[in-house]
């Protein structure tokens, strides 16, 4: 659909006054949530501020899937908003219905509105070092603050694939935690003031490389990850635990230190699914196939995996 015309619902009228007047109540409700127009633009799916900028100043209008995703990220009463009535905010919500697609640029993406869990790839600001995949959510507020001892001059990446579950108080613990060892203080003077040291050479602190977590892995609440770790794709990471070394794709690892308890599935169902890469398909070709994805009847879902990579039930 085109840019969302006020005149279509029977709002505010007068063209560019349209404009400005949408743009006004925007800018409110930008203000009332304390975000700059960057913050506000990436919210909305937008790349840059400006966009946001000719929006509020009424130079332009929005379209009808960024009013609808306004309307729903934020809260907003649409009765006030668009000055529509009742009958013409139910049409246009049942729009809102068909228009609604998955997006890994909202935040808050559950149904029910609840703000406690959020998508993270659109929380990260300014974060070069930490790559986030899409659709991987957090139950949590301030993904940034569970990554601790990352500091930019030890250049370790934390590295995390798409469609991941990151439970509840979930810590990543980086290269800066690591203290010299090899000599006969493992005090770290030189990042306190008042005492002179000299910054350790690289090679005098323990680097264990990047920490990465791969897709579809399920993270159970409070669990540590230690540096340089690697989980492979569709782990299961149980409560509590300690990740202090390297866990193998489709494996249930538990305690601490986290130990490798059962493989999730049979050497051949693991193959069919690291060749499937599901988590790299688009919306639409995951969509079609969520009823294998989400059954247990893992003969049944081979012989489905088998048709698509053989190309027998094309995606498309």
């Amino acid at each position: 659909m085109g840019g969302f015309k006020l005149v279509e619902f029977d709002a505010v009228k007068g063209g560019i006054m349209a404009y400005k007047v949408l743009g006004d109540r925007i800018k409110k409700i930008r203000l009332d949530n304390n975000m700059s127009q960057q913050e506000f633009a990436e919210a909305l799916g937008y790349t840059h501020k400006s966009m946001i900028n000719k929006i509020e100043t009424g130079l332009t209008d929005m379209s009808f899937d960024k009013v609808i995703r306004l309307i729903l990220e934020f809260k907003v009463n649409a009765n006030e908003f668009l000055d529509l009535s009742d009958r013409e905010t139910e049409d246009l919500m049942l729009m809102a219905d068909k228009a609604d697609k998955p997006d890994w640029r909202r935040i808050h993406p559950l149904k029910s509105k609840d703000e406690s869990v959020v998508y993270v790839k659109p929380t990260l600001m300014s974060c070069p070092n930490i790559k986030v995949g899409e659709y991987t959510y957090f139950d949590g507020q301030n993904f940034q603050r569970h990554v601790t001892h990352h500091y930019d001059f030890i250049g370790d990446k934390l590295i995390i694939g798409k469609f991941c579950q990151i439970g509840r108080g979930v810590e990543f613990i980086m290269n800066g935690a690591n203290h010299q060892m090899n000599s006969v203080s493992t005090y770290p003077f030189y990042i306190f003031s008042g005492w002179k040291q000299d910054t350790p050479k690289k090679e005098d602190l323990p680097y264990k490389g990047d920490t990465i977590i791969g897709n579809d892995v399920w993270i159970g609440q409070n669990v540590t990850f230690l540096p340089g770790v690697h989980v492979g794709d569709g782990c299961i990471i149980g409560a509590n635990a300690v990740v202090a070394s390297n866990i193998p794709s489709y494996s249930v690892a538990v305690g601490n230190p986290a130990k490798v308890i059962k493989k999730r599935f049979d050497d051949e169902m693991i193959e069919l699914l690291e060749k499937l890469h599901w988590w790299n398909k688009t919306p639409n070709q995951i969509q079609k196939i969520i009823p294998f994805l989400s059954n247990s009847d893992i003969s049944y879902v081979k012989k489905e995996i088998k048709c698509i990579l053989d190309g027998d039930e094309p995606l498309e």
